[in-house]
């Protein structure tokens, strides 16, 4: 099995994969955009997923290298991939036939990193949560 050092520099490499495609993605053209057949989503969809998965790795990669409170790291999270998706709009000006710094994808954004986070927090709660013992006499 993996140690946890292991397992936390996979974390947070898999954090920089992530930001690193989104930043990839915000240089392509609109049209370029258009051809990739993972792009035939609605919009506002395609943009909660991405940043879904921000959030969820962000948040596994906070919670295994430090010792917040699900709450904090949530929060945390969740601003870190908004700020990002901000970012992401404002870098998306500088891209031919991109529409930037549309108020309605950096809310989808920000709606995906907090889901994602939520659902990091969901399945850890529900995979490290000690069994309960039966009640006597059953």
């Amino acid at each position: 099995m993996l140690s946890s050092r292991w397992f936390r520099n996979i974390l947070w490499l898999t954090v920089v994969v992530w930001a690193a495609t989104i930043f990839y993605l915000s240089t392509k053209s609109g049209h370029e955009i258009e051809q990739m057949n993972f792009m035939r989503l609605w919009d506002k969809a395609a943009h909660f997923l991405a940043f879904a998965a921000g959030g969820f790795v962000l948040a596994l990669a906070l919670r295994f290298s430090s010792h917040w409170s699900w709450k904090r790291i949530g929060l945390v999270a969740a601003l870190a991939i908004s700020a990002y998706g901000w970012s992401d709009e404002w870098h998306q000006q500088f891209t031919p036939g991109r529409s930037a710094k549309d108020v309605r994808d950096w809310t989808a954004d920000t709606l995906g990193g907090l889901c994602g986070a939520l659902v990091a927090f969901w399945i850890y709660a529900r995979y490290t949560r000690a069994p309960r013992l039966a009640p006597a006499g059953a």
